[in-house]
């Protein structure tokens, strides 16, 4: 297999694969909203939806050597009642790969709340998320007609600092205290590594 040839002028390719249709949406708004000099942002929804096929799919695409970086998002609670004997062995070899993640527990809706506010420490399941979302964005709804027509990034932009900042807040909150069940969104350091 040929080997890609670095130049100076090159454009940086971002891989990102999610898992749903929030998280796609989300992150082709985001490419179609910045202005993203010299940089290809490549969202993909994952064949099958879970993170076990992501992290297949991220491994598959690290060794097309096409991407400077390659992004898994997606949620970390399906991992509390279907998590494959393999996952841990699979997910530590993407580490050594240098594939990224930008993981939410229990669901991507944790980043999107954290634009608003820092959402509680503990939630029994993405509902509970989501129905505390609506309270900050009107009409939030998972539809993906209505997450297209909504502009959502473009909704959530002015608060973007906001979230960063929150996610970290919540990241040192649960450093100093861990829980494996605490709620947490570390997504913000995939729109960090976009936007740098």
């Amino acid at each position: 297999m040929a080997r890609k040839v670095k130049t100076k002028d090159q454009i940086k390719t971002i891989l990102v694969l999610v898992e749903g249709k929030t998280e796609q949406i989300y992150f082709s708004q985001l490419r179609s909203y910045e202005y993203l000099v010299g940089l290809n942002l490549q969202p993909k929804l994952a064949k099958q939806s879970n993170p076990y096929h992501i992290l297949k799919a991220a491994l598959a695409a690290k060794e097309e050597n096409v991407y400077d970086f390659i992004w898994c998002v997606f949620d970390k609670d399906i991992l509390d009642k279907t998590k494959p004997k393999d996952f841990d062995q699979l997910y530590e070899t993407a580490l050594r790969e240098n594939i990224n993640f930008a993981e939410s527990l229990p669901c991507f809706e944790v980043w999107l709340l954290l634009h608003f506010v820092l959402p509680k420490r503990f939630y029994t399941n993405p509902k509970n998320v989501e129905s505390e979302l609506c309270e900050h964005l009107k009409g939030y709804c998972k539809d993906t007609k209505w997450l297209q027509k909504s502009k959502i990034y473009d909704i959530l932009k002015i608060h973007q600092s906001k979230a960063i900042e929150n996610s970290k807040a919540l990241s040192k909150t649960n450093n100093q205290n861990p829980n494996l069940k605490a709620t947490f969104s570390n997504v913000y350091k995939l729109v960090e590594n976009i936007l740098s």
